[in-house]
C-alpha cells in the first residue's frame, strides 16, 4: 500500500478535493481543513474523516478519483 492509498483510506475524499488544506499541529498530528467552509458555512470546517460523500467535492488536478472502502 502507497502513502496516497493510505491517505486515501484515512481521509476518503477530502486526499484528493481541490478544497483541501493539509494542516499539521505541532504535535504531528495532520488534519483536513476544508477551505470552502470560508465562504459557504455549510462545510464543515474540518470534516470528520473518512469523508465518503460531499456535495462540495471537487477533483484536484492531477489527482485519480477513486472509491476507497474501510
Amino acid at each position: 500500500m502507497t502513502s496516497a492509498d493510505a491517505e486515501r483510506l484515512e481521509a476518503g475524499l477530502c486526499a484528493a478535493c481541490l478544497w483541501v488544506r493539509r494542516v499539521s499541529s505541532s504535535r504531528g498530528r495532520q488534519f483536513y481543513l476544508c477551505e470552502r467552509s470560508a465562504s459557504e458555512p455549510d462545510f464543515p470546517k474540518y470534516p470528520v474523516l473518512p469523508v465518503r460523500q460531499c456535495r462540495g467535492f471537487e477533483q484536484a488536478d492531477g489527482e485519480p478519483a477513486r472509491a476507497t472502502t474501510r
